[in-house]
């Protein structure tokens, strides 16, 4: 899986933003309504990706800023009145001014988390973790690619339950007064979107070569015994109203 921040580039990028699962309505929803979003707000979408968040969350705020360091990530971000896509990181959140709120979604565990929460000119932070790692949720999925890359695929990506423990910790260090909440769903992949929303996790290094990928497909159809996964999604966001 990409072990840095600029990993999600070229063909990485592109499966991103057509495998990746976005942000179920009652996601969006309850993020607005927890953190008292309105028209009249600036949001701050930080490590944005393609805009999974951004994009839903511009419907309901006058403006979001979707920050991302990868150009790749930024150039599939749809384009909206009043979503303004920019290159950068968290080191660059304090030159960026006020916001109403910042949201991070599945990216926390690139960033200085504890500076970010010091340093961000907020009253209001969400960390939004979109389920858990595919190779984490079935055991078949992890022995494909265990057998694939010839390793053990045992990262978090920050959604497990140390990690969010941490994060709130730090916020509360920081002056803010965290609270976990979730909301279930279920993602039901054909073999092609769960292939896809795999590689979108790679490093451009790793990703299989184009004529590696209808094998892979199978070894994935074979190890499940199916044409489709139904992902079971808990969307666990840490929120300061």
């Amino acid at each position: 899986m990409s072990t840095t921040g600029l990993g999600f580039s070229g063909e990485v990028a592109d499966h991103y933003a057509r495998f990746r699962p976005g942000y179920p309505r009652q996601v969006i929803d309850a993020l607005v309504q927890k953190l008292g979003l309105t028209s009249e707000h600036r949001v701050l979408d930080l490590g944005c990706g393609t805009g999974q968040l951004a994009v839903p969350l511009s419907e309901h705020v006058g403006r979001v800023v979707a920050v991302d360091p990868e150009p790749d990530m930024l150039a599939h971000g749809p384009r909206r009145p009043n979503v303004e896509w920019r290159l950068g990181s968290d080191a660059d959140v304090p030159e960026l001014g006020r916001f109403d709120a910042v949201v991070v979604g599945q990216a926390l565990h690139w960033m200085d988390h504890e500076r970010l929460f010091r340093e961000a000119d907020t009253a209001k932070f969400a960390i939004v973790a979109n389920g858990t790692p595919l190779w984490l949720q079935h055991p078949a999925i992890r022995e494909v690619l265990e057998d694939w890359f010839g390793r053990p695929m045992t990262a978090g990506c920050g959604t497990d339950a140390v990690a969010r423990h941490r994060y709130a910790k730090a916020l509360a260090a920081a002056g803010f007064t965290p609270h976990e909440w979730t909301v279930g769903h279920t993602h039901v992949h054909t073999i092609d979107e769960l292939a896809g929303s795999l590689f979108s996790a790679m490093s451009p290094e790793t990703l299989p070569s184009p004529p590696d990928r209808p094998l892979f497909r199978e070894k994935l159809r074979e190890a499940l015994r199916a044409d489709t996964y139904a992902e079971p999604v808990t969307v666990t966001v840490i929120s300061t109203p």
